[in-house]
């Protein structure tokens, strides 16, 4: 069974935007938004932007922007596989972190922690929704993207184990998000708790008899069959000048993504047969989401991810480098606050405005990547002569 009745078409009111816009573009909504996306600023800085390890930890170490290009790849997969609409999918995968932080998850953190003496609150993905909608400057007309609506629900309604949708507005008016924004968040859960183990154990910062304590059979079955695979292919022995260990990580990673995306693209066809929901606005009103991981899947990848947390997310280097982080926005967050004129003039601007002075102040940090962070931070409190004149946007 396919969801081709439950996919959300390129018609209003999925495909509106905010600002109309003349009419005779050959692509579709949603391939435009993607190709927006890709051309935006965001994006690009999502290059200079943690995953889980600092970018200049190592050149081969996910960044926020090799993490994005993954999930639309495992989005693209599901999207087809379930008959749902690829394009939109895509979009969503390649937007969902356009709002965050620098440092990782650890900026987020001390983000929400400087903002509640104004008791505003930091959502990551609320501030990738302000970006699209209003940040990113392309268009001489209108500010933001002028992203469609199912893109930006999306955006909203991004959830995983780190993302909170938001809980109110016009995004929230349907009891579940699309089917296709359901697909970007698992896409998403996919690749980090797969790609963190890839990274983790080529890092050093796991052994794979780790993993083999843990005894989980989605990771049991994704090594043996990489293993298997280079048995075949090398049945006298060993392959000189090949580092077999790091080639059978990357095998295993692999198949561990494909197995997860079998599993749910299984019981995303369960549950709709189940709900016997037949269009979108049924499948919308349904108590729980469509696409999901069985209940065994699901099971083991959270004890995937605790491991992962106890064990890299949380152990000293990864510490280390979120103190680092912590410290560094801290410093910078304060000096900003407390002299505006440092601020680039846009942003006093937007202040003069009405804005809350502090949450302009974090939307700005947010724009910065780990790179230029870490400059102005140089900038202001170690200002020898490499350290002067930074230029931000």
């Amino acid at each position: 069974m396919k969801l081709t009745n439950l996919a959300t078409p390129d018609t209003s009111p999925w495909a509106d935007r905010i600002h109309n816009e003349v009419g005779g573009e050959p692509r579709g909504s949603y391939q435009r938004d993607r190709d927006r996306i890709l051309h935006c600023d965001s994006f690009r800085k999502l290059q200079y932007k943690t995953q889980v390890f600092v970018v200049h930890e190592g050149d081969f170490f996910r960044t926020r922007l090799t993490h994005s290009l993954e999930v639309a790849q495992i989005g693209r997969s599901l999207a087809r596989m379930l008959d749902l609409t690829e394009p939109l999918v895509e979009a969503m995968c390649l937007a969902h972190d356009l709002g965050h932080t620098p440092f990782g998850h650890a900026g987020e953190d001390e983000l929400k922690q400087l903002l509640k003496p104004s008791k505003l609150k930091w959502n990551s993905n609320a501030h990738s929704l302000r970006v699209v909608e209003e940040l990113e400057l392309q268009y001489c007309g209108y500010r933001g993207l002028n992203l469609t609506w199912a893109v930006r629900e999306g955006l909203a309604r991004h959830k995983t184990t780190y993302d909170a949708p938001t809980q109110d507005g016009e995004y929230m008016k349907y009891r579940q998000p699309s089917l296709e924004a359901q697909v970007a968040s698992i896409a998403d859960l996919i690749a980090y708790s797969t790609h963190d183990i890839e990274d983790a154990l080529l890092a050093g910062l796991l052994r794979l008899h780790d993993l083999g304590y843990l005894k989980l059979s989605i990771w049991e079955i994704s090594w043996t069959k990489a293993n298997d695979e280079f048995e075949r292919a090398h049945p006298k022995g060993t392959w000189l000048g090949v580092d077999k260990e790091q080639l059978l990580i990357k095998r295993a990673h692999r198949h561990l993504i494909d197995y997860l995306i079998r599993d749910v693209v299984a019981e995303a066809k369960k549950r709709a047969q189940r709900s016997k929901a037949k269009s979108i606005e049924q499948a919308r009103s349904l108590k729980r989401p469509l696409v999901a991981f069985s209940a065994e899947a699901e099971k083991q990848v959270r004890k995937l991810l605790d491991f992962m947390l106890d064990t890299v997310y949380k152990g000293p280097i990864v510490a280390r480098q979120n103190y680092r982080a912590s410290f560094i926005l801290n410093s910078l967050f304060k000096a900003l606050s407390k002299d505006y004129r440092l601020l680039p003039t846009y942003v006093q601007e937007r202040m003069d405005g009405g804005r809350p002075p502090a949450l302009e102040v974090a939307c700005f940090l947010a724009g910065l990547t780990d790179r230029s962070a870490a400059d102005l931070y140089a900038e202001l409190f170690a200002p020898t002569e490499r350290a002067m004149g930074h230029r931000m946007i």
